[in-house]
Formats: C-alpha cells, sequence, structure tokens
C-alpha cells in the first residue's frame, strides 16, 4: 500500500488531534475484521512539539476556557484533565491506541525520529517483510512549525531538512504521515514567510563578507530583510507533502492516505 504524506492546515489544533482519534479508531475496526493470527499491531504514534503541560494549555484556550480558569502552574495542571474530560480530546489522556511523545525542542525531535530509523533497522535485519499485508499506522505531528520558528531552523532550508528525515522515518518504519500546520498564523502558518537559509547563515554572512558577491541578507543601516531571500513556508511544505485542509475531524477522507509513494530524501528527551 502506497503512502502520501499529508501536510493538513487547520485553524484548531483541536480538530487535527480529533481527526488523528478518528484514524486511529478507524484502523481498529479494519483489523478487527483482519484474521487473528496476525501479530498485535503497532500503535498510532503522535508526536508533539512541546512539552505534555504545553499542549494541555493549548487545548484548553481552543476548547474555549477563559485563560482565569486555567491552570497557571505546573502542580494543578492535572486539574486540567476535568475541563477536558467532556471533549473528544479526552481520548488522548486515556487511550491505548496512541503513544504521545513529547519533543520540546527541534534537537530532541531529530533524534526521536533518527532513533525510529535505526530501532526499525535492528528490528526487520534480516526479514522480509510485505508492507501490503499490514493495515499501517500513522506518525502524527503537531507544533513543528512553532518548534521551528523558536531556533536558528526557521527557514526553508531547516524545515526541508526536518521534513526530509521525516519522511525517511515514515517511509522506513511503514507509517502512514501527518503533519498539522495552522492556516490562519502568520507568524508560523502555511503561508508564513520563510527565509531561505537559516538565522545563524544569516548572521555570518553579512554584506561585509560578501556573501553571494557581497549582497547580504538584511541592511545592518535599516535592519530591513532582503525579500530576495524570502520564501513562503506553503513552498516547502508542497515539495515535501500533499497540502489538503480540514475544519472537522470529519473533514478528510482516509483514502487521502493511501495515494502515492513516499518522496525520497534529497536532503541530508522525549
Amino acid at each position: 500500500m502506497k503512502v502520501h504524506p499529508l501536510a493538513i492546515t487547520t485553524s484548531s489544533p483541536c480538530s487535527f488531534l480529533s481527526y488523528c482519534i478518528s484514524q486511529s479508531a478507524s484502523r481498529q475496526t479494519d483489523l478487527a475484521d483482519t484474521s487473528t493470527s496476525a501479530p498485535p499491531p503497532q500503535r498510532d504514534t503522535i508526536i508533539i512539539c512541546s512539552t505534555r503541560n504545553a499542549l494541555l494549555r493549548e487545548i484548553l484556550i481552543d476548547l474555549g476556557v477563559s485563560l482565569q480558569d486555567i491552570p497557571s502552574t505546573v502542580d494543578h495542571l492535572t486539574d486540567a484533565h476535568k475541563l477536558i474530560s467532556h471533549s473528544p480530546i479526552s481520548t488522548l489522556l486515556t487511550t491505548d491506541l496512541i503513544s504521545m511523545v513529547y519533543c520540546p525542542t527541534i534537537h530532541h525531535l531529530r533524534a526521536y525520529i533518527s532513533s525510529l530509523t535505526s530501532t526499525q533497522h535492528n528490528t526487520i535485519k534480516g526479514i522480509n517483510l510485505d508492507s501490503n499485508l499490514q493495515i499501517k499506522p500513522y506518525l502524527a505531528i503537531h507544533g513543528v512549525l512553532p518548534l521551528h520558528h523558536l531556533s536558528t531552523e526557521w527557514s526553508a532550508q531547516g524545515l526541508s531538512r526536518t521534513l526530509s528525515s521525516i519522511i525517511d522515518a515514515a517511509k522506513i518504519t511503514s507509517h502512514n504521515l501527518l503533519i498539522s500546520v495552522s492556516s490562519n498564523s502568520h507568524t508560523f502558518g502555511i503561508s508564513a514567510d520563510l527565509p531561505l537559509i537559516n538565522s545563524r547563515m544569516m548572521k555570518n554572512n553579512t554584506k561585509k563578507k560578501g556573501f553571494y558577491g557581497g549582497e547580504g541578507f538584511e541592511d545592518e543601516e535599516s535592519g530591513q530583510q532582503d525579500l530576495r531571500f524570502v520564501g513562503k513556508v506553503k513552498d516547502v511544505f508542497s515539495r515535501w507533502c500533499k497540502i489538503i485542509h480540514i475544519d472537522k475531524p470529519s473533514g478528510v477522507d482516509s483514502s487521502e492516505l493511501e495515494n502515492e509513494e513516499l518522496k525520497p530524501s534529497q536532503d541530508m528527551l522525549v
């Protein structure tokens, strides 16, 4: 079964997470119809590019809970469970079908992705598996753009490097890939501006160093960015993924996951 990586744009993080929950439920239904002699299925995985506490706050805000009612300290964040318990998202706190992984920095994310591929190589070495006989689990990633925006990797170069490794990992481990992207954030949404080169290179290659024939990325006197070196987030995702939009958890057909083969890599605490 061929897999197509999806960049799912939505204005609501709860919509993306609810969609993941519905995909897990649908997969379990399909697995129940298969032979009982099949090995235990892999769990679906959602990578959260922040801490657990930050995710709880994000969910509560998206559910319309007043900021005054959201626990302000880590010690009291368990009270947030009561506020979430009556929403579909509460499944994430109790289900055994989905593994939740928290990667608060880009280094954690890349290390975890690397561990997936190395673990898979060690597990299947010498074994020829026919992935067409399996109902594939998914690997979902939430918050990858804000994570990059907070680092020196906020660039087309840095984002492509991350997407490349994620897509390769999904292919090697035989997972469907879902990546959430904000549809309305001007700072780190699908339509946000994105430097072509990471900020570390920008700082180290100014006009005085003659980068690109004497043209710098930023005018040191005015502090204005040189727009010739700025692209869009959408351009990068279009290269690696199929971009679709959902407003509701039911807005995407599961058949979208079976469209096309993954593109191979071209780049090179939890």
